[in-house]
């Protein structure tokens, strides 16, 4: 599974700089991932490791289906990928990261749009399970049934 979402990411990420030539990802590293690991008391597992040494994901920005498409709105809703650093505190210091943390979320992306509304994964799902979690009530809607999808069928 983990190979399935660097492709997709790689992929997604070359369709990216093709219609944004001027885009410059960048990856993690590995004391960064170490950092994360000792600030969340977790392991992290090797598809997140993965992703985030190999594919420059930081700061990409993209959209995904979530919503019908109506009259006057397309449905597409916009993230921006986030960096380790706002992993640490979206996860350590921000609701709704706090309150969801111990479930096993993890927050990899923000609304673009400026919902306040963040996008996570379930490290407790087999199969990468994305989610946006509302932070005035900590409700929580899937957006992707996996993370390879998420990219495979990202908007740019």
């Amino acid at each position: 599974m983990s190979s399935d979402i660097v492709i997709e990411a790689l992929r997604l990420i070359e369709k990216i700089k093709l219609q944004y030539p001027s885009f410059v990802g960048r990856t993690a590293t590995e004391q960064e991932i170490v950092d994360l690991e000792l600030a969340l008391k977790i392991k992290l597992p090797d598809w997140y490791r993965d992703l985030y040494l190999n594919v420059p994901i930081i700061d990409a920005e993209f959209g995904l289906q979530e919503y019908q498409v109506e009259d006057d709105f397309d449905g597409v809703s916009y993230i921006i990928w986030g960096d380790i650093g706002t992993v640490i505190q979206e996860s350590m210091d921000y609701v709704p990261g706090i309150h969801v943390r111990e479930k096993g979320y993890l927050f990899v992306a923000s609304c673009s749009h400026g919902s306040g509304d963040p996008i996570f994964v379930n490290l407790n799902t087999s199969d990468q399970l994305v989610f946006r979690i509302y932070h005035d009530d900590t409700s929580v809607a899937q957006v992707a049934d996996c993370l390879s999808n998420l990219f495979k069928n990202a908007i740019i």
